[in-house]
């Protein structure tokens, strides 16, 4: 069993690692932009370089303001917003469910039910769509072995 309050920062945290993917991928694709560009304007296309150049850097500072700037206030208004986000919620598992008590929420969930899980150094991310998770503080777990076993349950469930 574990049980916490989210914080605004471990919610923060959350919604970076769930978005990580797909900021790699648009900066990986606005660097390769780049790179045409800058081979465009080596051989005499200054425009269409200038463009791509120009584009793919601003597409960069863009993606950092959103993740540093926008992203923290989102969740800041949020929270100010959801009042279920401030609830101590208690979760309990076995290796069949995995259930959730708070005083806003009660519900039990087959693990079969997540599709997938994601983990950084402060969190696990189990998620019932590709938009939907649920977040797992690390810091809620008592010791290791118990971090081991809710991960087994979930990756035996997600694949």
């Amino acid at each position: 069993m574990i049980s916490g309050i989210l914080t605004q920062e471990q919610h923060l945290h959350a919604l970076r690692l769930h978005r990580r993917k797909a900021v790699k991928v648009l900066v990986g694709v606005l660097l390769g932009c780049a790179v045409v560009g800058i081979a465009a304007l080596a051989v005499g296309h200054h425009f269409p370089g200038l463009v791509l150049v120009g584009g793919s850097l601003c597409g960069v500072v863009g993606a950092f303001v959103q993740s540093r700037l926008a992203l923290p206030r989102q969740i800041a208004k949020i929270h100010r917003q959801q009042a279920s986000l401030h609830a101590h919620y208690t979760y309990s598992w076995d290796d069949e469910w995995l259930s959730v008590a708070s005083e806003h929420v009660q519900a039990k969930r087959r693990w079969s039910d997540y599709i997938k899980m994601r983990e950084s150094d402060e969190l696990l991310l189990l998620y019932h769509s590709d938009v939907m998770f649920e977040v797992f503080p690390k810091a809620w777990f008592n010791e290791q072995t118990q971090i081991n076993e809710f991960r087994r349950l979930a990756s035996r469930a997600t694949g």
